[in-house]
């Protein structure tokens, strides 16, 4: 079992991961990406909405070997909760999980929630997405060719690093959290 909430955000709901499912359970379950019949393995999640019924969600996993991470974690929107599973993002409001979307970062190699902006920045191999509580807020450019990294989030940016091939040598971008504006990067 992990933690039941997160520090970044506060959702109105617990979260709790299982490591497998209970045996006695009455909750309602929901397979994520959306197959009713189950059938993929993932992560395991029972998640209980303030005021409202429990539920336990199977989230498939991602299918990059070794590039994804696994995290639970709240947005900006108290409503809506965050699984990432071995690299598969998923956005799910907690009262009606069947409306749940697709994280637009695939594989997720990263995933920082930054208060301060309202948003939770997701990143993949090449760019990065921020979610803030609307929804979909920015995404940049590419950034990388291939295994970019944050390095350090400020009040203002998130800066990473990515191996230019054409320079040999690593670079770095900074990303401006309110716009998704770019310093850097392949794509400039």
């Amino acid at each position: 079992m992990s933690e039941k909430t997160t520090p970044d955000f506060h959702g109105d709901y617990l979260w709790e991961v299982l490591d497998e499912g209970p045996g006695t359970q009455t909750s309602p379950r929901h397979f994520f990406p959306g197959n009713t019949a189950g059938g993929q393995d993932g992560l395991l999640a029972h998640v209980t909405p303030a005021g409202g019924a429990s539920w336990l969600g199977m989230f498939a996993f991602g299918n990059v070997k070794g590039a994804g991470i696994s995290r639970v974690l709240a947005m900006p929107d108290p409503q809506r909760l965050c699984v990432v599973s071995r690299g598969a993002g998923y956005l799910v409001p907690v009262r009606d999980p069947s409306a749940w979307e697709a994280v637009q970062a695939l594989p997720v190699t990263d995933v920082r929630a930054v208060p301060s902006a309202g948003i939770v920045v997701f990143a993949d191999f090449t760019e990065l997405v921020a979610y803030g509580a609307e929804g979909l807020r920015w995404r940049t450019k590419r950034l990388s060719w291939d295994g970019m990294k944050i390095i350090q989030v400020t009040e203002r940016s998130i800066i990473g690093e990515y191996w230019d091939m054409r320079e040999e040598a690593m670079q770095t971008f900074e990303v401006d959290l309110a716009t998704g504006a770019q310093k850097g990067g392949v794509e400039e």
